[in-house]
């Protein structure tokens, strides 16, 4: 049954990354919704960006999805404006199972998982008005402290989110297209296309009626080019070269086609690589060099993804969870393919393999993926030092633990197969989980330490025990205590050490996902809220397995002990 739940999720990654790249049978309003698409707006944060890039955002806050019924982001934000009355009405407000039966029923939720926005009010009679069928709910949800609610009271109050999103939207909170008059202010709020009775805005919506009926879009064109013409005299923008790199990236969903080619690269190696050293054939060494070619082709590729949206975003892109999630995958598969060298395919199979779930963790909508302005703490070049190190670090250690689940997997294969050759698959493949693991451990301490002299800086104090810090140096000394093992008489031996070097990666689970979603501290920018629910569901099956793996390998273990001794008495 579990083979066929991997087919299942794969099937589903390809529809769901591929079903955006289509050509839609309709486009309402192609080349003008391109158009559309260029001109530029003011996000909350201040950063200026292509509406392209906003119509993504929010569409993804609501549906989940980058496209709609055949429309693009772009065509939908102009169809939203353009019948508002329709989307009021049409099921696309995306309702999370994690709420329950009873929000589905009260909701009137689709097969899909939808629901309309009107399906959240009710009339009252008496009062002669539309009220919120949850606010109660809401209100006692809302009080409560993150921790104490319950799946019900965070799904509704992600779904009142979203709602708050739809109003800001028909409102033009989000449209803010015209910097102000006053260029001495430069962080001045630019202003929204609709509010102060906006004469431009009522004659776009008009223009659109007749273009779409004339199929003439002369005069909707104009006016956005007036609307760009006016920011470019007042506004002081990003390059042209900039924002065109944007609505590039933007379209070349680069990590969604990664994550589906990693998953599937992944699977190949993995497969051809157990094919050569469980059975008596051999790989091509042509098909081999292919698979390595086509490993760094995927690399080079998501490395000039992260090199993009730098450029974009003008600092480096791990500043938040999502974009160090890019950034660890990315770290996971250049530790791989630097400790194979070329040699060995299961490393980097398995490489290709947890970066895509990684992606996938990611790019699922679990974790806010637009690009945003540094906070200012993060505002210096400690960044680059100090985060590229100590998340370089997770990549090599994540790997070992990797290598240590693999000979794990392959000291119960030997207990059927009994091949003379595993024994030293075994030990070649400890040994480049050791040097994995100095690796790593090398690079987790020199980032910590630099991290206390950034810290030194920004804090003034160079150790605060904040929970971030605690953990890292937590996982320091148990490392060092793993790679000192081998001094100890009881616990010496491959076997135990890769054990251990599997186990070891939940020091590093809770120092990055553990610690900024369930402890608050000096590092809690970088927090999100999504993935709570996501890890809290799933932690307990994951440590029931990693459980049932070590019972199983210990009775093994002591049984393969057992019979040495005999055969040497």
């Amino acid at each position: 049954m579990f083979y066929k739940q991997i087919f299942s999720l794969f099937f589903f990654l390809l529809n769901f990354c591929y079903s955006s790249l289509k050509e839609p049978e309709k486009q309402i309003l192609n080349d003008h919704a391109k158009k559309f698409g260029t001109v530029l707006v003011q996000a909350k944060d201040g950063r200026i960006k292509p509406m392209n890039t906003l119509a993504l955002e929010l569409l993804r806050k609501i549906y989940k999805k980058n496209s709609l019924l055949n429309l693009d982001a772009n065509n939908w934000l102009i169809s939203f404006y353009q019948n508002p009355n329709f989307w009021l009405r049409y099921p696309f407000l995306k309702i999370n199972k994690k709420g329950g039966k009873e929000l589905f029923n009260k909701l009137k939720v689709n097969n899909f998982g939808y629901t309309s926005l009107m399906n959240f009010y009710k009339f009252n009679s008496k009062l002669k008005k539309f009220e919120l069928i949850f606010e109660k709910d809401f209100q006692s949800a809302f009080s409560k402290n993150p921790f104490e609610r319950n799946s019900y009271e965070k799904e509704l109050i992600n779904l009142i989110e979203k709602i708050n999103i739809f109003y800001k939207i028909l409102k033009g909170d989000y449209i803010k297209i015209f910097p102000h008059s006053k260029l001495e202010k430069k962080n001045f709020t630019w202003k929204s296309w609709i509010k102060k009775k906006n004469i431009l805005y009522n004659k776009y919506i008009s223009s659109l009626f007749f273009s779409k009926k004339k199929n003439k879009w002369e005069k909707s064109n104009k006016i956005l080019d007036d609307i760009i013409g006016f920011q470019q005299k007042k506004g002081i923008l990003p390059s042209d070269k900039r924002i065109k790199l944007e609505l590039i990236y933007n379209k070349l969903n680069i990590n969604c086609f990664l994550m589906v080619g990693y998953s599937f690269l992944g699977i190949i190696i993995l497969f051809f690589a157990f094919l050569k050293n469980f059975s008596y054939k051999k790989i091509n060494f042509f098909f081999k060099k292919n698979l390595f070619r086509l490993i760094n082709l995927f690399f080079i590729y998501h490395t000039l993804g992260l090199i993009l949206r730098w450029y974009i975003s003008f600092h480096a892109p791990w500043s938040n969870e999502y974009e160090s999630l890019i950034f660890i995958s990315w770290c996971i598969l250049f530790s791989g393919i630097l400790i194979s060298k070329n040699r060995n395919l299961i490393i980097p199979g398995l490489s290709c393999l947890v970066a895509s779930i990684i992606l996938y963790i990611a790019y699922i909508n679990l974790i806010n993926p637009e690009i945003t302005n540094l906070v200012p703490v993060l505002k210096s070049y400690w960044l680059v030092i100090h985060v590229t190190i100590i998340t370089s670090s997770y990549g090599f250690l994540c790997v070992s633990s990797l290598i240590g689940l693999l000979v794990i997997i392959i000291f119960i294969i030997n207990k059927f197969l009994l091949k003379k050759n595993i024994k030293l698959i075994i030990s070649d493949l400890t040994i480049i989980n050791e040097l994995s693991m100095i690796i790593g451990l090398f690079l987790l301490t020199i980032g910590t330490f630099l991290g206390a002299i950034w810290a030194n800086e920004s804090w003034g104090s160079y150790w605060n025990w904040d929970p971030k810090e605690t953990w890292a140096l937590i996982s320091i000394l148990i490392y060092v205590l793993i790679l000192h093992m081998r001094l100890i008489p009881f616990f010496k031996g491959k076997y135990i050490f890769n054990i251990f070097s599997f186990l070891s990666i939940i020091s590093i689970i809770i120092t990055y996902f553990g610690v900024n979603y369930y402890f608050a501290g000096l590092h809690s920018y970088a927090k999100g809220e999504n993935l709570n629910f996501f890890f809290t569901e799933r932690c307990y099956k994951l440590l029931i397995i990693i459980i049932i793996i070590i019972i199983i390998i210990y009775i093994i273990y002591k049984k393969n002990k057992k019979k040495r001794k005999e055969n040497l008495l």
